[in-house]
């Protein structure tokens, strides 16, 4: 439960690589998430090269801070292995698995939707060359933190978003 509550949104890094065995770490967990019907319909494209994070920043404007990160990891879902319309979710809960193994790795991240954005998705799919049953889900930036107290985590907890057998 700790992993949950100390996860937070990083935007700032320093310019340490991510170790290759973080990496595989990482990729593993997103790899360890639940699909539907057991699909896998999930892929991550590792990007590193320093063009192509100035290219995702011109179709991105929410991705700026990919600029001065040294890696992140692009979550698509194949549209041709998903079962029925369930890829959202099968993505997003792979996404989750990234920030939370990157959290347990000592790294910062934060999650950069392109899905449901229809001019971003289509942007992201031709920067990549994706196929068309290849759909951009997340990019997930990746890296170790700056000193920046101002994002601690915070506490989210709600009571009142709680209901028990029905709205009331």
């Amino acid at each position: 439960m700790d992993i949950l509550l100390s996860r937070k949104s990083v935007r700032k890094y320093t310019n340490e690589d991510v170790k290759q065995e973080d990496l595989e770490y990482i990729l593993r967990a997103a790899m360890s998430a639940p699909t539907a019907r057991n699909t896998r319909c999930y892929s991550f494209i590792v990007i590193k090269d320093k063009e192509m994070y100035r290219k995702i920043a011109a179709v991105h404007q929410a991705a700026q801070m990919i600029l001065n990160a040294p890696l992140a990891i692009l979550v698509v879902g194949d549209k041709s292995l998903s079962y029925g319309e369930y890829l959202p979710q099968d993505c997003a809960a792979s996404t989750q698995n990234i920030l939370l193994a990157a959290t347990a790795r000592g790294y910062g991240s934060v999650w950069c939707g392109v899905y449901s954005n229809e001019e971003r998705s289509n942007a992201i799919s031709k920067l990549f060359n994706l196929p068309e049953n290849i759909k951009p889900f997340s990019l997930v930036v990746v890296g170790k933190a700056q000193d920046n107290n101002d994002s601690l985590p915070k506490d989210r907890w709600q009571p009142e978003k709680i209901k028990y057998e029905a709205w009331q």
